[in-house]
């Protein structure tokens, strides 16, 4: 079960509003389509994330994206940094921190790692923890083909790129992406009799870039389901739910997000230090409008029929809607 996205709210502005929320809230029980005392948070929940929010940081997944290795296909074919294509499109989702090029160089730099040495888990996680990435990302091209297809009137290019694409958590070394994409494009090409190009391109380059661009924004998705999105609570009325997160963090229709709430502070028996918090999760939420900082949702599904929502509740990503 994917999770994703994030928040950004400063604590004066969010108090302001849950103030104004306690005002209109409901006193009896949400009641939802259907019951499940099985919902969890979705994997890779880490604790430190209610420390960020409480000092009014946005709990961003901080990403580092490693060069892509491809051997001859990337000296031949596409030649361009893929990596800082990836990044473009990581930054553009709006979701992450992502480490500058200029400090994952150093690293590499220091562990004697070259551009074009395979990396390995192993390795990918002892960089991201130098760096203070939470994932690192890095990728193969498998292929990047170009073919040339008779339409009788015209000839059409048709130009493919494919890359592996794996993303480690920094915390455990787990793999937490290991998936293929590809993108492809096309251009219809008229020649004369001898050959001669009248319309269309002589130069593929273009369309490499354009399909690579095409097999990237997969990948940027496949990390964004891997990121969490975390947002609050807002207003409650029935089974109308608003959260502040909308389109621009990549909110859309149908979204699923699980509703929970932070509980007692979990201490170590012995040193009596912090090591969590409880949590309990409440219910599930699909979104029904989105608007550009604001999201409603109706509560499809709660743990029990006495179930509560309040302003100030947590909310996390949980599942793509259909698009």
């Amino acid at each position: 079960m994917p999770w994703g996205k994030l928040v950004r709210r400063s604590v004066a502005f969010g108090s302001v509003l849950l103030i104004v929320a306690f005002a209109a809230l409901p006193a009896g029980a949400i009641h939802a389509q259907s019951l499940d005392r099985s919902l969890h948070l979705p994997p890779g929940w880490n604790d430190e994330y209610f420390e960020r929010l409480d000092e009014g940081i946005t709990p961003r997944t901080v990403v580092a994206v490693m060069d892509f290795s491809g051997g001859e296909l990337l000296q031949s074919r596409l030649q361009f940094r893929m990596s800082d294509m990836l990044i473009t499109a990581l930054v553009r989702a709006g979701r992450f921190t992502v480490v500058e090029r200029g400090r994952l160089d150093m690293v590499m730099e220091e562990l004697t790692l070259q551009e074009s040495d395979r990396i390995d888990p192993a390795t990918a996680a002892q960089v991201g923890r130098l760096l203070g990435a939470e994932l690192v990302v890095f990728g193969m091209v498998t292929s990047a083909t170009e073919q040339l297809v008779d339409k009788f009137a015209y000839d059409e290019v048709q130009v493919e790129v494919a890359v592996d694409i794996r993303a480690v958590s920094t915390t455990d070394g787990r793999v937490v992406i290991s998936e293929s994409a590809q993108g492809s494009d096309d251009a219809r090409i008229i020649t004369t009799a001898d050959g001669t190009v009248i319309s269309g391109p002589t130069d593929y380059d273009p369309l490499y870039v354009r399909a690579t661009v095409a097999a990237l924004d997969q990948v940027s998705d496949l990390v964004s389901n891997a990121a969490p999105l975390i947002g609050f609570v807002i207003s409650v009325r029935d089974r109308s739910v608003v959260i502040d997160l909308g389109a621009g963090r990549g909110v859309q229709l149908n979204d699923r997000f699980i509703v929970f709430r932070r509980g007692q502070e979990l201490l170590h028996p012995v040193t009596h230090e912090r090591i969590g918090w409880e949590k309990t999760v409440l219910a599930v939420l699909e979104v029904r409008v989105v608007e550009a900082s604001l999201s409603t949702g109706e509560v499809m599904v709660t743990v029990d029929r006495d179930v509560v929502i309040v302003p100030g509740d947590l909310v996390i990503f949980e599942q793509a809607g259909d698009q």
